[in-house]
């Protein structure tokens, strides 16, 4: 005697069943085993038995049950012939439509993530095998470099900067550059000064390198938007400190001020600052007479450079400070001024 698997489930069909099975089947197998198989849909239906064919074709039961009966199993058939076989009632999950189509699905996203990696490998490096790396503070290494201003180029062009770690073990490193024009771009442009995949330090140099040629700060004086978020390590002061100098190096760095002075009023103001600056500090004019600023001072490698101004042509150099001592060099700035 069948055991009563089916009690208290009533099944019904959302079309025709498959070769194997008959109608006179479903009549028979499942009130044998205490179910009630209803010939019409009704709301006590608590498995609707369909084919793929049917639940990809959403025949009208299907779509039905999809909308508005949630609890509903939609099954295959082979749920019905294996639990009789095996007089029990099997999971339903392992055949049920939803998550055999929602199974199908990833897999075919899988598919197309892998092959949208091959051919992002063939320009950059292939996100399927590499991930972003992050460091010991969970910094991750992927910057973007935003163009602000289109006196150089055009308006919001943005390189996007990332170190890779291999997802295999030993872990290899690869450096990539992204240049996109604009939001969007479809054709975007790639950086990968390596042939393949290599050792961190490697990496690591021409990562800080790109960035310095791009910004012309050292990445250990870099400054982020913290937001509450790490910013990275090996950085060469303070978060605060590296703030205010980059703040003094935008200020020195922005575009002259247009003048419509005269000539005696160029050379009023510039004997005006040559004398504001003796009075401040007579150390900081030099043999020549040239009055150097350290107002801001821009990271220069391991140090901070000086730079001269000259009024006439506006061409800043850097130059090493040369202080006066004794008398004799109070006498010679004193004639400069003077």
């Amino acid at each position: 005697m069948p055991r009563q698997i089916f009690k208290n489930r009533v099944l019904a069909a959302a079309g025709p069943p498959p070769p194997s099975i008959t109608l006179d089947n479903l009549r028979t197998w499942i009130p044998l085993r205490k179910g009630r198989f209803a010939e019409q849909f009704e709301d006590e239906v608590t498995h609707l038995l369909c084919t793929h064919k049917q639940f990809k074709k959403r025949v009208p039961l299907v779509k039905k049950v999809l909308q508005n009966y949630k609890r509903v199993h939609i099954v295959h058939y082979d749920w019905l012939e294996f639990s009789a076989v095996a007089n029990r009632r099997l999971p339903e999950w392992e055949y049920s439509m939803r998550n055999i189509v929602a199974k199908e699905r990833a897999e075919k996203r899988e598919k197309n993530r892998q092959e949208s990696g091959r051919r992002e490998g063939e320009r950059g490096v292939n996100p399927t095998l590499f991930h972003v790396y992050q460091d010991r503070e969970f910094f991750r290494y992927q910057i973007d470099l935003t163009r602000n201003k289109s006196d150089d180029g055009e308006f919001g062009q943005r390189y996007t900067l990332t170190l890779w770690e291999s997802n295999a073990k030993p872990h290899l490193y690869w450096f990539t550059a992204k240049f996109m024009r604009r939001k969007g771009d479809l054709h975007a442009g790639y950086h990968r000064p390596s042939s393949c995949s290599g050792k961190w330090r490697h990496e690591m140099d021409l990562f800080k390198n790109f960035f310095r040629i791009k910004t012309g700060i050292e990445w250990q004086d870099r400054v982020l938007l913290e937001g509450g978020k790490p910013v990275g390590r090996r950085l060469r002061f303070s978060y605060e400190s590296c703030v205010e100098l980059n703040s003094q190096w935008k200020r020195q760095n922005s575009p002259l001020n247009c003048s419509h002075n005269t000539e005696e009023e160029e050379e009023e103001e510039e004997h005006v600052d040559l004398t504001e600056a003796y009075n401040h500090d007579p150390s900081i004019i030099n043999n020549d007479g040239v009055a150097m600023t350290l107002d801001g001072a821009v990271p220069n490698g391991d140090s901070f450079g000086v730079r001269e101004t000259q009024e006439d042509d506006h061409v800043e150099t850097e130059l090493q400070m040369q202080v006066l001592q004794g008398e004799g060099g109070a006498e010679v700035a004193s004639d400069q001024c003077t």
